[in-house]
Order: C-alpha cells, then sequence, then structure tokens
C-alpha cells in the first residue's frame, strides 16, 4: 500500500472505531478497494466526494478526510436479473452499465 492509501484506511479504521465499529469485525478490502479509493480521491482534487456503509455506518470521504453522514444508510436495491443486492452501478461506456458485485447488465438509474 502507498503511503496516501495507508492515511487513508487509518482515517477509515479510526472514524468506525468512534462509532463503536471494532476494527475485528469487517475486513476493510471486503467493504472498498482502498487503494482504488485512494486513486480517485488523488485524481479528483477537492471536488470528490464519496460516500460509502460499512457495517451499517455511512461514511463520506474526501481528501480533505473522513467523517460519519448524519444521514441513514440507503436501502440497497435488488438486481433485476439475479436478486443480489446491489452496492454500485459502473458505467464503463455510455450505454453500459453493469451491477456491482454480481456483474449483471442493469439501468443507469438503479440505484437512484
Amino acid at each position: 500500500m502507498t503511503a496516501p492509501t495507508e492515511s487513508l484506511v487509518v482515517d477509515i479504521v479510526r472514524t468506525l472505531e468512534k462509532e463503536g465499529i471494532p476494527r475485528e469485525s469487517y475486513q476493510l478490502a471486503s467493504e472498498v478497494d482502498p487503494e482504488a479509493l485512494a486513486r480517485l480521491l488523488d485524481s479528483g482534487g477537492g471536488a470528490v466526494e464519496v460516500r460509502l456503509e460499512v457495517r451499517a455506518v455511512s461514511l463520506v470521504v474526501t481528501s480533505a478526510g473522513v467523517w460519519v453522514t448524519d444521514e441513514d444508510p440507503s436501502p440497497r436495491p435488488e438486481c433485476p436479473e439475479c436478486g443480489l443486492l446491489v452496492t454500485d452501478v459502473v458505467q464503463l461506456v455510455p450505454t453500459h452499465h453493469t451491477a456491482y458485485p454480481c456483474g449483471c447488465q442493469v439501468r443507469g438509474d438503479l440505484l437512484e
């Protein structure tokens, strides 16, 4: 892990511990890719804000830090193709949207 990635992971873990989530109760890499998150934050300057959920705690992550949101975690929809819960929709080209983690092709507005 690079230094920015390690710092980001430490910030997320400390924020979760303040919320009563012990670090032994989850594997952060199963919830989010810390290196990809760090690259995303680095590439967007101060304009990027990432919202994620770890153990029912909603977090906001920016290049300025990590904090807990006061918003309730949003319910995740089921994939209309396979029924798994969808955590993200990835768009690599304008006409193709892929549900994560199942990989099924879905509408782009599934999480809106």
